[in-house]
């Protein structure tokens, strides 16, 4: 991966996959051991979650306009932080049809 020439993105880019993959883990380790305690978790990772990614998205979004240039680079990170809004949902899918809810 190339790095990114704003600040931002790498911050951004690195949230993103951080909380994509904790995701994903705590969606396995739920499979695995299915309570409540890792519901529990899950949801409270994915409240700040949504937050911090929305805070990150409109500054990447503010830091495209200002530089015009390098479009690839702000559309790669906004890619990866959009990336997680279908996974979440996929995940919150598993998680339900396995508990039952």
């Amino acid at each position: 991966m190339k790095n990114p020439k704003y600040q931002i993105n790498t911050i951004a880019q690195y949230a993103a996959r951080f909380s994509l993959l904790f995701g994903l883990l705590q969606v396995a380790i739920f499979a695995v051991y299915p309570n409540d305690v890792s519901i529990e978790f899950g949801i409270a990772h994915l409240y700040p979650s949504i937050v911090v990614h929305l805070v990150f998205l409109i500054l990447v979004l503010i830091t495209g306009f200002k530089n015009r240039f390098n479009n690839k680079e702000h559309l790669r990170t906004i890619g990866w932080i959009l990336l997680n809004i279908p996974m979440a949902y996929l995940c919150f899918i598993l998680v339900v049809i396995r508990y039952g809810l």
